[in-house]
């Protein structure tokens, strides 16, 4: 849960290499915890997985022999025409603004250089508005509902007992605190 930035496309073959070393590079000159480079004939995937030091997730470039661009689960646990999960959420939420515009940036420049028909789904706004005032508000928006909903649920377990052997009980019980949750924002 927290503001991410959806994007996905396809790239040329002959793409990849130079998009993945112009990464490594960014990656070097902004002092990013590091760059790991993907070439997995196993999984089929290549690419690159950027790991900045902000409080951003990782960001993944990995792409199939069809230049599709593919999510970290697909490198992490294989994938098949069926499950194959063709596009890559980063969550900014904890990084702050700067970095989310940053990435909203890095994802310009690739668009244009790179994938041209890069899509881009920004839930902090930024993508569409370019308004830094809104990014922040929604930031601040879902923060405040992340800490009251995680205080909720702090609460809501100090009072109850899960029954450990019933499959349903957890999912049972997150269900009974949204809704609790739900009514009290509500109100």
């Amino acid at each position: 849960m927290g503001v991410s930035i959806h994007f996905s496309g396809t790239i040329r073959a002959d793409m990849i290499e130079p998009l993945c070393a112009e990464l490594a590079d960014i990656a070097t000159s902004l002092e990013f915890e590091e760059s790991v480079p993907v070439n997995d004939d196993e999984k089929g995937l290549r690419g690159i997985i950027l790991c900045p030091a902000s409080e951003m997730e990782s960001i993944p470039f990995l792409f199939d022999s069809k230049g599709r661009m593919h999510a970290l689960g697909d490198l992490i646990a294989g994938w098949t025409r069926e499950n194959a999960i063709f596009s890559v959420a980063v969550k900014t939420q904890y990084a702050g603004e700067a970095s989310h515009i940053w990435l909203v940036g890095l994802l310009r420049y690739i668009q244009r250089k790179y994938i041209p028909n890069l899509k881009v789904t920004d839930e902090g706004g930024y993508w569409e508005s370019d308004d830094p005032e809104e990014l922040k508000r929604r930031i601040e928006s879902l923060g405040a509902i992340i800490k009251s909903f995680g205080s909720e649920l702090e609460s809501a377990f100090m009072d109850a007992v899960v029954d450990k052997n019933d499959p349903n009980a957890l999912a049972d019980f997150i269900e009974r605190v949204v809704c609790n949750f739900r009514a009290k924002e509500q109100n």
